[in-house]
């Protein structure tokens, strides 16, 4: 048995920010790669899928339970280093993407500012390419990241040509390798800019926040941006479903492309209204948005080792 505690039968509700999902048969967090490897290798034992998570956010659990191990990167998975000789900073996985930012900004880099306004932890943000339009995207700092073949238990560097980055994709965006840490390379500036750094985010951050729903009980952006086009929320809000509800899910009035828990909803209410969504700017359009939430486990069965 592995050295650290499996939780049985855990609320799925517990592990995503919109707060919907069933049951998974055991949960585990874990602190280092010793543990990743061999609570994976406790899995394969057992013949039990598992799924690695980072905060929970862009992602939708299934409302049937997860007959599995969910694992969550904690402990030094989550740990933040600046190397200062090599102008680079590396991240574990499961370091928030935001708390990121903010050091890199304390520190005076410009440029990072993208980083303090996404939620997500960093493992997330590099399999996605995570950004915004106006800011940036981690391809634009991203030098390398160590990634696990759960399958070989080989770990190999990948780096940024390896991870042929496009909007909001990599060649890991639908891999079952998992990422343990990310090194970036930090702005090269005649001097260090902390105030200035750390206005631009709060600045950033108000922007976003004015724009957002108040209700916390989301997964951010329901939609990648068509390319070329317009934002999805201006499609979707364009086809009528601001303020559209199904359950106890609802289109937030603030943001076309957020969706909220409004009363106990379901991941199928969530999964209707994304549906709704789809073919109503479809019909209007004649474009068909590509989902940026990611749902689980179903999406795992296209993934690739």
């Amino acid at each position: 048995m592995p050295s650290y505690k499996i939780i049985p039968n855990y609320s799925l509700k517990e592990l995503t920010t919109i707060k919907t999902g069933g049951r998974t048969q055991y949960f585990a967090k874990v602190s280092n790669i010793a543990e990743i490897k061999e609570l994976i290798q406790f899995a394969r034992e057992s013949l039990l899928p598992f799924l690695i998570i980072g905060n929970g956010s862009n992602i939708l659990f299934s409302d049937e339970d997860f007959c599995g191990i969910v694992i969550s990167l904690n402990g030094k998975l989550k740990d933040i280093v600046f190397d200062d000789k090599n102008s680079t900073v590396t991240a574990g996985a499961g370091a928030p993407l935001m708390k990121l930012g903010f050091d890199i900004a304390r520190r005076g880099f410009l440029g990072c500012a993208y980083m303090a306004v996404i939620p997500g932890t960093v493992g997330g943000a590099v399999r996605i390419n995570a950004g915004t339009l106006e800011e940036g995207d981690i391809k634009d700092h991203f030098l390398s990241a160590l990634v696990l073949n759960p399958t070989t238990g080989v770990i190999c560097e990948y780096d940024k040509d390896s991870m042929r980055f496009a909007y909001r994709n990599s060649v890991l965006a639908r891999s079952r390798k998992i990422i343990l840490q990310a090194t970036f390379k930090l702005p090269q500036q005649d001097r260090l800019y902390s105030k200035e750094a750390q206005k631009i985010v709060s600045e950033l951050l108000a922007v976003r926040k004015a724009k957002q729903p108040v209700n916390q009980k989301n997964f951010g952006s329901t939609f990648k941006r068509p390319l070329p086009g317009k934002p999805p929320g201006w499609y979707l809000e364009q086809a009528g479903m601001k303020g559209m509800r199904v359950g106890g899910a609802m289109v937030a009035q603030e943001h076309a492309n957020w969706i909220v828990n409004v009363d106990n909803a379901t991941s199928s209410d969530v999964k209707k209204l994304i549906e709704i969504g789809q073919k109503r700017v479809f019909e209007k359009f004649g474009i068909w948005l590509e989902r940026e939430v990611i749902y689980l486990p179903e999406d795992m069965e296209d993934w690739h080792d």
